[in-house]
């Protein structure tokens, strides 16, 4: 066991990981300080906003760190695949691969809302095994190691066990989607369970993970915006699975992600299937 030193201006903690991946952690924190320094130039600058063929937007911050990152990590490990939401060094598939989501929560960047988080994570052959995601306008980075447990800013992160009825519950942001086009939502709704609906899927899962929320579910995320979840959230105790209660293989395209506190997770495969 060596020592890997994660500084920042709230808590100069000391945390501990297996060697084996000190030098990934390392490096990812350091393009996340990186990543959270652009996010934060643009946030209240010209960020050159354009929409995407799918109707979402897309900044200059994104595409500059999403360059960023393939630079970054190719210096250090050369032989890694990058695989970012705006621009990819290879495809899926087994070995090393780097899954970046530049700034998850583009929208609440654009509204000039601090959700928007920089998220990255490293898989090795479809598991994901270190996660980065870091919130630059609160200055808090999330951080794990499979099998070393999750922090935040060096304090340890468990999830909480709360009901449904007892917690939150992390929702889309889309008014028209919960409506429309999420019929799991409507149980929820229909035993008034409070949910909280914002831009960021990254900001709703480590909410769960520090115990904040119970659960989350969306339909439409993918690779990019759960690799470096899914390792903090079940780092600290949580569970994470398709929306079919199968695990996420990162060697491959998938859609759609389970988030909770595993108390309820069970219950919200449930509604899920319910509603499908």
């Amino acid at each position: 066991m060596s020592t890997v030193i994660v500084l920042n201006s709230q808590t100069d903690r000391t945390m501990s990981y297996t060697e084996d991946m000190d030098n990934e952690l390392n490096i990812a924190v350091q393009i996340a300080r990186e990543a959270g320094e652009i996010m934060r130039t643009h946030f209240d600058s010209d960020q050159q906003r354009m929409i995407k063929s799918d109707g979402t937007p897309l900044t200059i911050a994104d595409t500059t760190i999403n360059r960023l990152v393939i630079e970054r990590l190719a210096e250090h490990f050369p032989d890694d695949i990058v695989i970012g939401e705006e621009e990819s060094t290879g495809e899926y598939g087994m070995g090393r691969r780097w899954f970046c989501d530049p700034i998850d929560g583009t929208k609440a960047f654009t509204w000039g809302v601090p959700t928007a988080m920089f998220s990255l994570g490293l898989v090795v052959d479809g598991r994901p095994m270190v996660g980065i995601c870091y919130e630059p306008m609160l200055d808090r980075m999330y951080t794990a190691v499979r099998g070393e447990g999750a922090y935040r800013n060096g304090e340890k992160l468990q999830v909480n066990s709360l009901t449904l009825e007892q917690g939150i519950f992390g929702s889309i942001s889309s008014h028209y989607r919960i409506r429309h086009e999420a019929p799991y939502l409507e149980e929820l709704l229909q035993r008034r369970i409070d949910m909280a609906a914002f831009s960021g899927a990254v900001a709703k899962c480590v909410r769960v993970a520090e115990g904040r929320f119970t659960g989350y579910v969306e339909e439409l995320v993918n690779a990019h915006d759960m690799a470096a979840s899914e390792v903090i959230v079940t780092e600290a105790g949580g569970r994470v699975s398709s929306m079919t209660g199968q695990p996420l293989d990162y060697s491959r395209p998938f859609r759609g992600a389970l988030v909770s506190n595993g108390v309820v997770h069970d219950e919200l495969l449930a509604i899920i299937a319910r509603a499908t």
